[in-house]
């Protein structure tokens, strides 16, 4: 190869290069300020479960109570050599039942999850880092596309690939399609369930639940891109097949055997050590198993 064609891939590669970096680094930018909202988000979606009423409503309502009793109180102490020496009794009462009103609304938020921060750029970093993660996630199309375009010929070219373009597409929409699955699982079921369990124990405790910011939305994106990732399986399985490394029938055989690994990922995966939320991981992990040995006696594998 001529000094020109070498100076030209490099040429090439550093164009690339340069675009990757712009679309990740305008991704990144433009996500960074809707960074807090996302936080906010995810809260909300985390505590949907928990068996909590509408506090602030019920709070205020009480508050605003509160402060009437305590108007009528004055008032009738005012009163008081006017009319009737009762009267001082009354506002007693009253001012005792405000007072009584007052930390009953005060108390209502005691068992609410509280979200903190504990040093002063954890906030502010937490919303740099998940503003990356979003420039990735926008900027992974691009590379991908590059991918595939370095790469075609030599893809096309492998014995298991070579005539089946149409089956490599339908691989790249299966893994997209189980990822998403996964990670909705994960976010939407599994994660809510889980911090509801912690809640209503530490409630019965009477232990008020307490995260730092950037744990908390650390531990939830990490098991939500976990949960998607394992969520593979059936497209990891096909494609070992595919390569001649194992075949249906030995992976039906050893069911068994797979049930007691998937159980081990699933102790590894999930966010707490008790045998009902490995289950709960588990279970996804055998069903997409044995989806994979259906589709694959329905394919002829």
């Amino acid at each position: 190869m001529t000094y020109e064609g070498i100076f030209s891939i490099i040429s090439e590669i550093k164009k690339k290069i340069i675009y990757i970096v712009a679309v990740f680094g305008a991704g990144a930018l433009l996500s960074f300020s809707y960074m807090g909202e996302v936080i906010k988000k995810i809260e909300t979606d985390m505590f949907w479960r928990l068996n909590m009423p509408d506090k602030p409503d019920a709070s205020k309502q009480l508050l605003d109570i509160s402060n009437n009793l305590v108007s009528i109180s004055n008032r009738l102490a005012e009163n008081n050599s006017i009319i009737s020496g009762n009267n001082s009794i009354i506002a007693q009462n009253l001012t005792q039942a405000s007072n009584d009103i007052l930390n009953i609304s005060q108390n209502l938020y005691l068992y609410k999850p509280n979200i903190i921060y504990l040093t002063p750029m954890e906030v502010i970093m937490l919303e740099f880092k998940m503003s990356l993660i979003f420039g990735v996630l926008i900027v992974s199309p691009l590379i991908l596309f590059y991918a595939y375009r370095g790469t075609r010929g030599r893809l096309t070219s492998l014995p298991f690939i070579s005539g089946k373009k149409s089956l490599v597409v339908l691989t790249i929409l299966a893994s997209i399609a189980l990822f998403l699955i996964g990670a909705g699982y994960a976010y939407f079921y599994m994660l809510p369930f889980f911090l509801d369990f912690l809640y209503q124990d530490a409630m019965n405790l009477g232990i008020n639940a307490t995260f730092s910011i950037y744990e908390f939305i650390s531990f939830i994106v990490l098991t939500t891109v976990i949960l998607g990732i394992a969520f593979e399986l059936p497209v990891i399985l096909t494609f070992l097949v595919h390569l001649g490394v194992t075949s249906r029938k030995t992976l039906a055989h050893y069911r068994k055997h797979a049930y007691i690994i998937l159980l081990i990922i699933a102790a590894w995966v999930t966010p707490d050590p008790t045998m009902f939320t490995q289950i709960m991981v588990a279970l996804p992990f055998i069903v997409l198993y044995e989806a994979s040995l259906v589709v694959m006696r329905l394919t002829g594998k």
